[in-house]
């Protein structure tokens, strides 16, 4: 039995009766030891921040909520508010500067979730790691989601299917396609069990390194082909 599970049970925390804590464990166990920043949004009573607290010894840890809570734990900073009130997620950022762990297990309302990473991206770090929990609540009407129609938009769970194309994004040869800030930033996306793992690095151009000086024919079937 892992530490990380030990701790989860000891601390009775719900991420291990969800299955994350697997999860976490084969993302987690070979960076443990390292000094890291780590932002968990949505804290309840604090089992899992007790969790990480052992775990990440070293690290910095930022726990987030709506509802104020009176916890003291080592190595742990608490904040109260919105996680979508970008000044206060601004308040949180310009003391750190940056994260390389965030975890969201806060409202599971997909309008939330979304709104949170769209800010919240550009302060992980590279090779930085970002988790959306519960996602289960994507598919929830009240939460914004839909049992019946499963390409709805504006749920968190389309919203991070739609992070494959920035995985994929190349810089060329792409007609009318509109980049965003999510394009080659994104090394790649794990879907779990009502849980997903977004990998923050910087794409490698693959297609088109060290390609050779178009002839008149390709840039010819370059311009026709963004007709099309």
């Amino acid at each position: 039995m892992s530490d990380l599970i030990k701790l989860a049970q000891l601390y009775k925390a719900n991420k291990y009766e969800m299955g994350y804590i697997d999860v976490y464990e084969n993302y987690f166990k070979d960076i443990k030891d390292k000094k890291l920043k780590i932002l968990e949004i949505g804290i309840d009573k604090g089992p899992s921040l007790k969790v990480w607290s052992e775990y990440f010894k070293n690290s910095e840890i930022v726990g987030l909520d709506i509802k104020p809570i009176d916890l003291n734990i080592k190595n742990v900073e608490l904040f109260f508010g919105d996680q979508t009130d970008l000044k206060f997620l601004a308040e949180i950022v310009g003391k750190y500067k940056y994260f390389d762990i965030i975890i969201d297990d806060g409202s599971h309302i997909s309008s939330h979730v979304i709104k949170s990473f769209n800010y919240l991206f550009d302060y992980l770090s590279d090779g930085g790691l970002y988790f959306v929990e519960d996602l289960h609540y994507s598919y929830y009407p009240r939460y914004g989601g839909s049992r019946l129609n499963l390409n709805k938009k504006g749920t968190s769970i389309n919203f991070l299917k739609s992070l494959v194309d920035s995985v994929n994004y190349e810089n060329f040869d792409r007609p009318f396609y509109k980049k965003n800030k999510f394009n080659g930033m994104i090394n790649n996306i794990n879907f779990f069990q009502n849980i997903a793992v977004i990998s923050k690095n910087p794409s490698k151009i693959y297609l088109y390194k060290n390609k050779p000086k178009a002839s008149f024919f390709e840039k010819t079937k370059k311009f026709f082909s963004k007709l099309f």
